[in-house]
């Protein structure tokens, strides 16, 4: 029942870990989400199945979103925004 404190059991979420105080549900674009007090104080929202308010247990940290090949792709276009290496010219020489 809420009002209640939540814990976010999602290791994905940058509040992993933290209790929030939970005040009432919200749904945007099909999504359940929680209106919850922030740790700095001001309201927000976080997805419900990121919290344990749905009887969730904490997930295992470590999990990623990304496979391997994601992230050698992720690399590949990293890659290529970096601005191309300059080589070094040769001192002009006079004959």
């Amino acid at each position: 029942m809420l009002p209640c404190e939540v814990r976010v059991i999602s290791p994905l979420h940058p509040l992993f870990g933290q209790l929030l105080a939970a005040t009432g549900f919200k749904r945007r674009a099909g999504t359940l989400l929680l209106v919850v007090g922030l740790p700095d104080g001001a309201p927000g929202t976080i997805p419900a199945s990121a919290t344990d308010v749905l009887g969730g247990t904490v997930r295992e940290a470590g999990q990623s979103v990304l496979s391997v090949d994601g992230v050698r792709c992720l690399r590949v276009l990293v890659d290529g925004l970096r601005p191309p290496r300059r080589v070094p010219s040769r001192p002009k020489t006079r004959k």
